[in-house]
């Protein structure tokens, strides 16, 4: 049997449920649980225990789900059980009517989060979305994400309005930056920083997000810096400059200007007026509630102005990371992370190295500083074979700036430009004061100047006179150098002078270290740096070396400058710069003024040693090195003399001397095609000439024949070569001017020259030239055939002439005697056949009578006229006929037609 007390317990709850009842006859509850579409409603409310929560509440709101709300949600959420905090959600603490409900409006629920909205007692917030209203059309209002299905159940102690799906509480801001659509690219860039624990805090922050097209106010460069590893620190820093601690509603900003303090510590200026702004960017969006602050959308970022743009953080958001951090390592930050400065930096992208490549760069300081130049160059400035002044200074220029060249190739499609052979990709850059130009791979110090030559095809022949002189090794440790290198095809110009500089003697050595060094000048002469009109430098070899320049041609020659009008070769390829100055290319070689190149050092280099044999025979050797007169020689080549077989008529120094002197002419031929007459006089006698001929008619090969020679056959020029005679090199001593004479002649043992000399002009001495046949020249008796054929063709020739003399004599006579009968009036007698052509009348042939008057003076005319006038008529006729009897005839009238003489 029970106790009395525990029957009074049990009684208890159908007391308390009887009490309310007389209390409140209908509560919110009363109203949801009498309509079976929110049975699932009820449900949760009474495992939830929020039956007692609701019935006890004297005000309140409750947005009903329906049955199928809750089915949808359910569908959207599997696996989810439903809980309190949702259901608390859907509850307001004051009876609400829809008539209340503003748009924007913020109404506060029964779900409390400790903190998260600063006051512990302060309820999540839900934000009611009303449509303006149209004419014939009901607005429609919304409440967090749901709809008002039907409103305004009133019971006594609240209001029901029934929402067609359920609204989830708020999350925090972090998950709701997420959510949003507008947000993110936001979230991405704070969530892959992991700067957004932050924003989990159970405190209240207000956010000034900017949306996903406010980003693209910043260029690609600078999101990508922000969002790279290295750009971290701003990253947070730009961040927090976009929070606030609180939760500052837009209903809470009153119009005018205000200020708000950032996490970051400097603050936000805040203007509402027509329209709301937070530093001078407009916002977009506001009131997007989280659990734990608000976030309002803007139309950019908020730089904070703690964030400076440099060209290092530039690096970085164009991916050349590598090369800003080699250059931090190396202590040379203040080129890229200093934004007062200005310089043009040439940066590789973190792709432009190779895969195989060390982690660090070779020699890192001079290669970076070969990677930056001074001041901003804009492509304007970047002209082709334009060097840039980098900030490269080495002691190989003596502590000058080592340069950087630019190509610019255009076609067509597109204008590429390269820097020391690099090509630069896209736009150039502009931050600050700074520019950046992106490469496509690391640039590559000059090489060494010794090396740069020998590497270099077209300077092979110079290579090779570096080589040969010993000149290479000295070279090398040089400073501050220029070189003005023939190009190989130069050192082939000089024919057999080239054969004979690089035979390796002891003259032609010290003759080729003088042309060596005569290319070599001290200092640094870029194209740039050369003025117009004429320059004299002084090269190595101590001679002067004149530099022309006239517009962008550059000629490079001999020092005297009245040598001629022309200086020497054109500069074909300029500014090769190496590491210790720079290079040019020339299309010919310089012979300095000092060396002496003869005529028998030519020959020399020929390799005609029959010949040479045959001048010592001819004891005519002094016209080889003998400056007094010029010379030019037609040297038959070895081979040549073989095949003439004269071994042994050169046994005999007349014949040998006479067949020497054919093959020399005094003067110098230079240009066969265009210095020469038909023919010239040898030095044999004036009836032995020479005779030229340009065999292809393309300025490129010559014949030479002894004209009047019995052979037909000529001998073709092979190759040539110019002497050169030495310069004087005046020194004044007691009045004599004195003539050093540097000529490896006197090792020849070819005797020895005066080397004083009365009186030196500034006119350069004689030289000669040396021509290399294939074909040894023979003296000859003229040729018999040839000079029958001669007068046959006089004769022939005169016979023409006198047939066509005659010719033009008989049609002059007969042009005289027509003209005569004309004017006498003379007409032709018609033939038998013409008449019977005509009808017999002769009306055809006949012409007027002439006058009485005429016909009177006919009468009267000479016989002797009369006669010469039948003589022709029977002529005309081919009738012999005697003079009276055609005068008469003439004079007797036509029986047919009276008037009318025949």
């Amino acid at each position: 049997m029970r106790r009395p007390r525990q029957s009074l317990l049990l009684l208890l709850p159908t007391l308390l449920a009887w009490a309310s009842c007389v209390v409140a006859t209908t509560t919110v509850i009363n109203l949801v649980s009498s309509d079976p579409g929110f049975s699932v409603l009820i449900k949760h409310l009474q495992k939830l225990r929020l039956v007692p929560f609701l019935n006890n509440r004297k005000t309140c709101t409750l947005f009903a789900p329906t049955n199928a709300a809750f089915s949808q949600w359910e569908k959207d959420n599997p696996g989810k059980r439903m809980d309190r905090e949702t259901l608390l959600y859907h509850i307001l603490w004051e009876s609400v009517l829809t008539q209340s409900f503003k748009d924007t409006m913020l109404l506060e629920t029964t779900l409390i989060r400790d903190g998260y909205l600063g006051d512990s007692s302060q309820g999540q917030l839900v934000a009611v979305s009303r449509g303006s209203w149209r004419p014939g059309r009901i607005g429609k209002i919304f409440v967090g994400d749901s709809e008002l299905l039907e409103k305004d159940w009133q019971a006594d102690n609240g209001v029901v309005h029934v929402v067609n799906r359920l609204m989830a509480p708020p999350v925090d801001l972090v998950e709701t930056m997420k959510k949003h659509p507008d947000l993110e690219f936001l979230y991405d860039i704070v969530h892959n920083a992991g700067l957004d624990d932050l924003l989990r805090k159970h405190q209240p922050f207000t956010v000034f997000a900017p949306s996903m097209e406010g980003f693209k106010k910043l260029n690609a460069i600078q999101v990508q810096y922000l969002r790279h590893e290295q750009g971290r620190q701003d990253l947070t820093i730009t961040f927090h400059h976009h929070i606030h601690r609180g939760a500052i509603y837009r209903k809470d900003i009153l119009p005018g200007t205000s200020s708000l303090s950032t996490v970051e510590g400097q603050d936000l200026m805040v203007n509402l007026d027509d329209k709301l702004l937070v530093d001078n960017a407009e916002v977009e969006k506001t009131d997007i509630l989280a659990s734990n602050g608000v976030i309002h959308v803007v139309s950019r970022p908020l730089l904070p102005s703690a964030l400076v743009w440099t060209a290092g953080k530039y690096l970085v958001g164009l991916n050349a990371t590598r090369f800003a951090h080699e250059l931090r390592e190396q202590g040379m930050s203040h080129y890229i992370d200093d934004p007062d400065v200005s310089y043009t930096i040439f940066a590789p992208r973190d792709d432009a190295y190779p895969p195989d490549s060390p982690g660090s760069l070779a020699d890192p300081v001079e290669i970076l500083r070969y990677h930056i130049v001074p001041g901003k160059k804009v492509l304007s400035d970047l002209k082709d074979g334009h060097l840039l002044e980098t900030e490269l200074f080495t002691e190989q220029l003596n502590g000058h700036a080592q340069r950087s060249k630019v190509n610019v190739k255009q076609d067509r499609k597109r204008t590429t430009i390269s820097l020391a052979g690099v090509e630069i990709r896209g736009e150039p850059v502009h931050v600050g004061k700074s520019l950046i130009y992106l490469l496509d791979r690391p640039l590559q110090l000059p090489l060494p100047l010794v090396k740069t030559i020998k590497s270099d095809e077209a300077l092979t022949g110079f290579a090779q006179a570096l080589s040969a002189t010993g000149l290479g090794r000295r070279l090398s440790d040089a400073r501050e150098v220029t070189v003005f290198a023939p190009s190989t095809a130069a050192w082939g110009n000089l024919g057999v002078v080239n054969d004979y500089l690089l035979l390796k003697e002891d003259s032609s050595l010290v003759a080729l270290e003088a042309v060596t060094r005569y290319a070599i000048v001290d200092g640094l002469y870029y194209t740039a740096d050369i003025k117009a009109g004429r320059t004299t430098l002084i090269t190595s070899e101590g001679s002067e070396l004149v530099v022309e320049r006239n517009g962008d041609n550059i000629h490079v020659g001999e020092g005297r400058l009245e040598r001629s009008d022309q200086v020497g070769g054109l500069v074909t390829r300029k500014d090769l710069l190496v590491e210790s100055g720079v290079v040019h290319t020339v299309s010919s070689v310089a012979l300095p003024p000092s060396l002496d190149i003869t005529l028998y050092n030519v020959l020399q280099g020929a390799g005609t040693r029959s010949f040479m044999k045959a001048f010592e025979t001819s004891n005519i050797t002094r016209i080889l090195t003998n400056w007094e007169q010029d010379y030019t020689l037609f040297a038959p080549t070895d081979e040549a003399f073989q095949k003439a077989e004269l071994e042994g008529a050169l046994t005999d120094p007349e014949f040998v001397a006479r067949l020497v002197r054919l093959h020399v002419i005094p003067g110098k031929v230079i240009r066969l095609e265009e210095d020469i007459r038909d023919d010239e006089a040898s030095m044999l006698n004036n009836d032995a000439r020479l005779s030229f001929r340009d065999i292809h008619r393309d300025g490129t090969t010559f014949g030479v024949r002894v004209k009047g020679a019995r052979s037909m056959k000529e001998a073709r020029v092979v190759a040539q070569g110019l002497a050169h005679p030495a310069w004087p090199d005046e020194e004044e001593e007691e009045g004599i001017l004195t003539t050093k004479r540097h000529s490896g002649l006197w090792r020849q043992g070819l005797g020895s020259v005066d080397n004083t000399v009365g009186a030196v002009s500034s006119a350069p001495r004689p030289g000669g030239v040396v021509y290399v046949i294939d074909r040894v020249l023979l003296p000859g008796d003229p040729d018999p055939l040839g000079a029958a054929w001669f007068w046959v063709g006089v004769v022939l020739l005169a016979l023409v002439g006198t047939i066509a003399l005659c010719g033009l004599t008989a049609v002059s006579l007969y042009a005289l005697v027509t003209e005569i009968r004309h004017l006498e009036g003379y007409d032709r007698v018609p033939t038998t056949d013409e008449e019977a052509a005509t009808g017999g009348d002769g009306s055809e042939s006949r012409v007027p009578a002439p006058p009485a008057e005429a016909a009177t003076a006919a009468a009267a005319a000479p016989v002797a006229d009369e006669t010469s006038n039948g003589v022709d008529h029977a002529n005309g006729r081919n009738e012999p006929a005697s003079g009276e009897a055609t005068a008469t005839e003439a004079a007797q009238p036509d029986a047919e037609e009276p008037g009318t003489r025949v």
